[in-house]
């Protein structure tokens, strides 16, 4: 990670985020005793172009394979940003695209991500600017990889009665009859029209039970994956037993609600994520 150009912000209750001016990746997130929130693999390769594994990559302009690029997660997580603007909270990284060097996404764009940290959350803009002369589509995900103490003590609130397209079997679309939803095996399933708050429960943590309150605004649908042994085992930026202590949970604009943006508009979408522990205090309480 030392090769990365990291931007360190620092709340006075002693919270800390790193991000990344390569791909605007959020790197980590800690409380004021440095325990993770989100989750960073130890196997993580920190040497661009290569996209890093864990914190929270940007998905964009395509999340997956949705959208007409052959580039999984388009192209923004392997690119330099730029600073815009920075205090001891707060950055803003902006990156600019004129639509020549992927002949499969012809579409000049301007991207901005803001990254607020306080003591008791951290928030994540995304706005994008069509600075073509024609209507530009995509799909795009906050892909946030969260901490957790495994994922045997894991179940996520929220979801129940949802339709979701189930990635590991052939983005069937299903319904989710689970009020709580625990990982007995892979998960990885695109949730349409979820509900702007859902819950990640770990029942394990170090400093004792807590949950991830996750907020999203303009982002329709939602992301869940854990990859379990068999999938992360083939991917040497993860591997066993890393998989065990994390889950995504995305916001994302994937499926529902297609946006083709016209030319000079402007899209804008956030999440904003807090911690709180059983007893529900916030995460500057931890």
């Amino acid at each position: 990670m030392e090769s990365l150009e990291r931007i360190t912000l620092k709340t006075q209750g002693g919270q800390t985020a790193e991000v990344s001016t390569f791909a605007g990746h959020i790197l980590t997130w800690r409380n004021e005793q440095n325990q993770d929130y989100l989750f960073l693999s130890k196997n993580a390769i920190f040497q661009p172009p290569k996209a890093i594994r864990g914190g929270v990559p940007i998905c964009f302009p395509q999340f997956s394979n949705f959208g007409r690029l052959t580039q999984q997660h388009g192209f923004v997580r392997n690119k330099s940003w730029k600073v815009v603007d920075k205090s001891d909270w707060s950055v803003t990284l902006s990156l600019s695209y004129d639509g020549s060097e992927f002949p499969d996404y012809p579409h000049p764009f301007e991207l901005r991500t803001r990254i607020e940290l306080c003591d008791d959350n951290l928030e994540q803009h995304l706005d994008v600017t069509n600075t073509g002369s024609g209507p530009m589509p995509f799909t795009a995900a906050l892909h946030t990889y969260y901490a957790v103490s495994d994922i045997s003590n894991v179940k996520v609130e929220g979801l129940k009665g949802l339709a979701y397209l189930d990635s590991t079997d052939g983005r069937l679309e299903k319904r989710e009859e689970a009020a709580e939803v625990v990982f007995p095996g892979e998960v990885d399933r695109i949730y349409l029209r979820a509900p702007d708050v859902v819950k990640i429960q770990d029942s394990g943590a170090p400093s004792g039970p807590r949950t991830f309150e996750i907020r999203k605004r303009g982002f329709p649908d939602a992301v869940l994956w854990n990859p379990a042994a068999e999938r992360a085992a083939a991917m040497s930026d993860l591997g066993d037993p890393e998989w065990r202590r994390m889950v995504c949970l995305e916001p994302g604009l994937v499926v529902s609600d297609p946006v083709e943006l016209a030319a000079g508009a402007t899209w804008i979408a956030s999440q904003s994520l807090r911690v709180h522990r059983n007893g529900g205090a916030t995460a500057a309480a931890l």
